[in-house]
């Protein structure tokens, strides 16, 4: 077992870990009622309690009133202990006030037992006072009991182990995430002969087919339509020259006095009227003048 060089802490040689530094209080002390009598004591500091006729009013921390005073239980102590037996942090309070009819200082054990269910600060109890008398003024040990979740004890070492692995899994994720990414970016620039943006590895997306969603309004003698565009229009189907613009093309049409008419041309319109009319029901002699 070793003592922690930080104040208000224990650490074991197995690096169990205690800190009671949060029951240091500055605004309040913890007071604990035996009878008439009321004691105030506080944990690695000087008690808040304001003191009446008691020596060294600034390194108290532990007190019980009397009728002729403030009677100090012990000097405040940052030193945090293992109890015997128990490894438990214990605290000592010692060289308080002098105890009646004698060359001895009162003094103040305070054992801290680790209880879960306290999920606040918890409250001292006092189980004993000696010597034991009828007189409280002749008592000069002084024996406290602490439960609290405070007292619970941690062990940082193998939190520090855990944070350790944790940091190395991080970083050889980092590394094969980059080592990855520069291999598809060589891949990409040096045997696909990318350039610029286009080296870089991209993620894929999820292909989803839109084929059930394509509408096709289809009538006689006209193309069909649908959500790709002229995407199925290739331009091999027409000239290799022309391409997709052969296929639309008036100038090259089959037949060139129909080109001509759909052009605007009116000597086409002249001839044709009259053919036109000798087909649609009365007479194919007819003659219509423009």
């Amino acid at each position: 077992m070793s003592q922690s060089p930080e104040p208000c802490t224990l650490t074991l040689a197995d690096g169990t870990h205690y800190d009671l530094s949060s029951l240091s209080n500055a605004k309040k002390d913890y007071s604990v009622k035996v009878g008439d009598l009321e004691y105030n004591l506080n944990v690695c500091r000087n008690v808040v309690h304001e003191l009446w006729n008691v020596g060294d009013l600034e390194n108290v921390g532990a007190v019980v009133t009397h009728n002729q005073g403030d009677f100090s239980l012990g000097a405040t102590n940052t030193t945090v202990i293992a109890s015997p037996g128990t490894s438990e942090p214990m605290l000592v309070y010692s060289n308080g006030s002098p105890c009646a009819d004698s060359d001895v200082t009162a003094s103040t054990v305070i054992r801290f037992i680790c209880s879960e269910s306290e999920f606040g600060s918890g409250s001292p109890q006092l189980l004993a006072a000696l010597p034991v008398t009828s007189s409280s003024e002749d008592q000069c040990q002084f024996f406290f009991e602490w439960k609290t979740h405070v007292a619970c004890p941690t062990n940082p070492k193998q939190l520090e182990g855990h944070w350790t692995v944790i940091g190395l899994l991080l970083a050889f994720l980092m590394i094969g995430a980059f080592t990855t990414f520069a291999g598809m970016t060589m891949y990409n620039r040096f045997v696909l002969g990318y350039k610029g943006w286009d080296q870089l590895p991209r993620p894929s997306a999820p292909y989803f087919d839109l084929s059930g969603l394509r509408r096709s309004f289809r009538r006689d003698g006209h193309a069909s339509w649908n959500s790709g565009g002229y995407g199925h229009v290739r331009a091999e189907d027409n000239d290799e020259e022309e391409g997709f613009a052969g296929r639309f093309s008036l100038a090259d049409d089959d037949d060139d006095e129909d080109a001509r008419a759909l052009a605007g041309d009116p000597a086409v319109w002249r001839n044709a009227q009259p053919a036109q009319q000798g087909n649609d029901g009365r007479g194919s002699g007819g003659r219509v003048n423009l």
